[in-house]
């Protein structure tokens, strides 16, 4: 059985070395190219709104029980929130991180505002204002300019690709020479 398993993963190394390839690839696009790799990753997010949309309406029309308005609803949302990742995927991921902002500005104020209050009580409570200080610059710097925290997103996406891939081709390469007498 042990020399079953040594083979199969002795034979499968390959598969490791794909998805690190496949990995660096999307990552040097992801730092070099950051739009192209945002637009992407729009346009697969909304390829699969689409499909369960589609889905959901599918389903919406057989469906007798309670609660079908809000199948349909939902359905035809995520057939919207598709079509415009497809046809328009800049112009989505910036609404969603226009969205992110908005949200940062909100729990950022909401934490200075708990940060100020429990830090007479709590010794050392600063950590609760600092963080809603970032959270809160965080926020407006994503409304303010979107495009940006695209790219810098991307950046940052990419960079992580980068480090996954290289240590998935070396896991490859380390799996191929461990196990290749196994074959």
């Amino acid at each position: 059985m042990a020399t079953v398993s040594r083979s199969l993963v002795g034979r499968s190394w390959w598969i490791l070395m794909a998805f690190g390839v496949i990995a660096i690839v999307f990552g040097l696009i992801a730092v070099f190219k950051p739009l192209v790799a945002i637009a992407a990753l729009t346009w697969i997010m909304g390829i699969m709104a689409l499909a369960e949309g589609i889905t959901t309406l599918v389903t919406a029309a057989t469906y007798r029980g309670a609660g079908k308005g809000w199948l349909i609803f939902y359905g035809a949302f995520s057939v919207l929130f598709g079509l415009v990742a497809i046809f328009d995927p800049l112009s989505m991921a910036s609404a969603l991180l226009i969205l992110v902002g908005i949200w940062l500005v909100i729990a950022g104020i909401y934490r200075l505002m708990l940060g100020l209050k429990i830090r007479r009580s709590a010794p050392g409570e600063g950590w609760t204002v600092l963080s809603g200080v970032l959270a809160l610059l965080l926020g407006i710097l994503l409304v303010a300019s979107p495009l940006s925290g695209l790219v810098v997103t991307a950046i940052w996406i990419g960079v992580v690709a980068l480090v996954y891939g290289i240590i998935q081709v070396i896991a490859a390469l380390r799996v191929k020479k461990a196990f290749s007498g196994a074959l």
